[in-house]
C-alpha cells in the first residue's frame, strides 16, 4: 500500500487526465497532440496518437463520445519500486453524448448504467505526476457487491486462444 498523499495525488492525476480527453476533444489536432504526453503514457498514449493520425487522415465527419459520469476511485497493487498501479474507477450515471466534432452538434446521448472499469497509471518522475498508461478492463457487473465473490489476482496469465 502507498501513503495517503500518493493515493490523494493517483486519484486527482486520473481525475485531470479524465477532464483533459474530454476537454481537448473540441481542441485543435496540434495542442491534443503535444499536450498527450502531460496526461497519458506508454499505450494509451499510443493508442491516443494513432487516434488522432485516424481522424486526420479521414475523410469521414468526426464523431467523439463524451462519458460523463460520477467518480469514485480506488487505488490500488502499487509495484515494488512505486512507480505503477492500478486505480479502479466506479462510475455511477455513466451517460455518453455523442458529438460532431466539427460543429459541435450533440447527436445522441446513450444511458450506460453503472460500471467499473481498470486502468493502469505510471508515475512520471520527469513531470512529477502520474498519467494513465493503459486500459486493462471494464469490471463485470456486481462486481464489488456482497451478493458476488470474485477473485482479484496480481498479474494475468500468458495470452491464450483468442488472445494471443
Amino acid at each position: 500500500m502507498a501513503p495517503e498523499e500518493v493515493i490523494h495525488q493517483v486519484r486527482l492525476h486520473y481525475l485531470e487526465s479524465l477532464n483533459w480527453l474530454h476537454d481537448s476533444m473540441f481542441g485543435s489536432w496540434a495542442t491534443q497532440w503535444s499536450d498527450a504526453s502531460t496526461y497519458l503514457h506508454g499505450a494509451f498514449l499510443k493508442r491516443h496518437q494513432q487516434a488522432l493520425l485516424t481522424s486526420r487522415d479521414s475523410k469521414l465527419p468526426s464523431i467523439v463520445g463524451v462519458l460523463r459520469c460520477d467518480h469514485t476511485l480506488e487505488a490500488r497493487h502499487f509495484s515494488q519500486q512505486g512507480g505503477d498501479c492500478l486505480i479502479v474507477d466506479h462510475q455511477v450515471g455513466r451517460r455518453m453524448a455523442t458529438y460532431n466534432r466539427d460543429s459541435q452538434e450533440r447527436l445522441h446521448t446513450q444511458d450506460l448504467g453503472d460500471g467499473a472499469v481498470v486502468y493502469r497509471m505510471h508515475y512520471d518522475a520527469k513531470s512529477r505526476r502520474w498519467k494513465l498508461e493503459q486500459f486493462v478492463q471494464e469490471l463485470p457487473v456486481g462486481w464489488g457487491s456482497t451478493r458476488r465473490r470474485l477473485r482479484e489476482i496480481g498479474s494475468l496469465p500468458p495470452a491464450f486462444g483468442r488472445d494471443s
